[in-house]
């Protein structure tokens, strides 16, 4: 249903500014291989021990069909709201709007993982090159400080424009790709001569997880969503490029293949030539790995892990914004969220997002337990990510049956919404256990954010879907 926008007070997103290779950079940027290693391969190995790239082998075929299955729906509808603006237009504006929710948190959980690892490791950096004490990178105080310096140097690019968010990104990229690089190959070159473990296949595929040992393998699966996401940030970015209904849905394909192949490579070197026990205790495992291959240069790859968490932190708010600007188009928010500067960029929705950032890194200092805190949104966020593609997938089910979709990509939705699901169900328990919270407690937190949701529905009645008009 289109919408006269003179009818509604409402900026515009600057159209036709994105090309695909700035899709492509945005998608495989916000994945961020060398953050997602950092800040994540830590918790899985603690969950897994040696196998954990099995959990990375076993999710991506779901999540590839995920990308294929937002291709698909992007095809239908670009709109910078996505998920719940295409569950509200093919489903109904109920299943949209409480969808809005899932998506919000989905998100909103994402940041701090992002901004607490990217205290630590700017911290870690100083120490390195000399210029803080021991003492200092363990305060959690200076981690709440420089993370919210972050967030200020994060919200810059986002008020600059999606161009110039998508050229910074490529900068930072290339730096993060170069050491990455580099350092694979060095590991690649010490196989054999600094193994701490054998190399076996039970590395990538153990048995024993899929018996005894599942309920750990789906609770690791729940920590794998939030590094295989962040590839769907083109079809947010849909409206501002400048083929909407070719190339979003398509760069991220490419974006989520290419940082799967860079896991695939690395977690395996690392599990082989690091002790496990460094690793799962370690805040950033690819520090401690470098620590133990070349030693003399572990602060480059902090280098490398910084500029992919910066990046991944502006692009991770890019995708939040977009959602509350067309959430404020549309009605679900106050229409102000949908205000833009002369460039496009919806700057309310950014300034509000800055500042919940903030909030949430002042309350972090109230943790008596930083890593508990972390496990906590982190595993969240993933729980979040999965609904949020377990709802995509429902949406394509439904117009199957309708008859709008083909039966072939309906069934590629059944398999994508069954695995979304029941990896949140059978994940989030364990999850809470092996971050020492209480099982019941880590549910029923999950459950109260869930419920809020609620009020979205019932704000349903004053969504007013508005169709951009993309010409390509």
């Amino acid at each position: 249903m289109k919408i006269n926008q003179s009818v509604i007070s409402v900026g515009e997103l600057k159209g036709k500014v994105l090309h695909i290779l700035d899709l492509v950079t945005l998608s495989t940027s916000s994945v961020a291989p060398a953050f997602s290693i950092s800040a994540a391969y830590g918790s899985m190995v603690l969950l897994m021990g040696i196998h954990a790239t099995m959990s990375v082998i076993v999710s991506f075929p779901f999540f590839l069909f995920a990308s294929i299955i937002l291709r698909k729906l992007n095809k239908v509808s670009p709109n910078a709201g996505a998920s719940y603006h295409w569950g509200a237009k093919l489903v109904g504006p109920k299943y949209g709007s409480f969808q809005f929710w899932i998506v919000s948190l989905a998100y909103f959980l994402s940041l701090p993982p992002i901004v607490i690892p990217a205290g630590e490791y700017t911290l870690d950096l100083l120490y390195r090159i000399g210029l803080i004490s021991h003492q200092e990178v363990t305060s959690i105080f200076l981690d709440s400080m420089v993370g919210i310096g972050w967030v200020l140097v994060a919200t810059v690019p986002l008020l600059l424009g999606a161009k110039p968010t998508a050229k910074i990104t490529e900068a930072f990229l290339a730096v993060e790709i170069v050491v990455l690089s580099f350092f694979i190959l060095v590991g690649l070159a010490d196989l054999g001569n600094h193994n701490v473990k054998p190399i076996s296949t039970s590395i990538f595929l153990d048995p024993s997880f899929f018996n005894g040992k599942f309920l750990r393998l789906a609770a690791t699966m729940v920590i794998v969503a939030t590094i295989l996401d962040g590839w769907e940030i083109d079809s947010y970015a849909s409206e501002e490029a400048k083929k909407p209904r070719q190339w979003p849905g398509l760069s991220g394909i490419i974006g989520l293949v290419s940082v799967f192949m860079i896991y695939l490579i690395t977690m395996p070197i690392m599990a082989v030539e690091t002790p496990e026990a460094a690793l799962s205790s370690s805040v950033d495992p690819l520090a401690t790995w470098a620590s133990f291959v070349i030693p003399g240069y572990v602060w480059t790859i902090d280098i490398a892990v910084i500029a992919s968490t910066a990046s991944s932190l502006w692009l991770t708010a890019y995708i939040l914004s977009r959602v509350w600007f067309s959430a404020g188009r549309e009605g679900l928010l106050p229409h102000w969220f949908s205000s833009t500067r002369v460039n496009g960029s919806p700057w309310i929705a950014i300034l509000a997002i800055t500042a919940l950032e903030i909030l949430v890194q002042l309350i972090q200092l109230s943790s008596s337990s930083l890593q508990s805190f972390f496990g906590l949104v982190l595993t969240s966020a993933g729980a979040f990510l999965l609904l949020e593609f377990g709802m995509d997938s429902l949406t394509v089910i439904y117009m199957t049956i309708k008859g709008k979709f083909s039966y072939l990509i309906g069934v590629v939705a059944g398999a994508t919404a069954t695995f979304m699901f029941s990896a949140v169900i059978l994940g989030i328990a364990e999850a809470g256990t092996a971050f020492n919270i209480p099982p019941l407690y880590y549910v029923l937190a999950l459950m109260f954010m869930l419920s809020l949701g609620g009020i979205f529905i019932l704000r349903s009645r004053k969504l007013r879907l508005i169709e951009p008009d993309l010409e390509e």
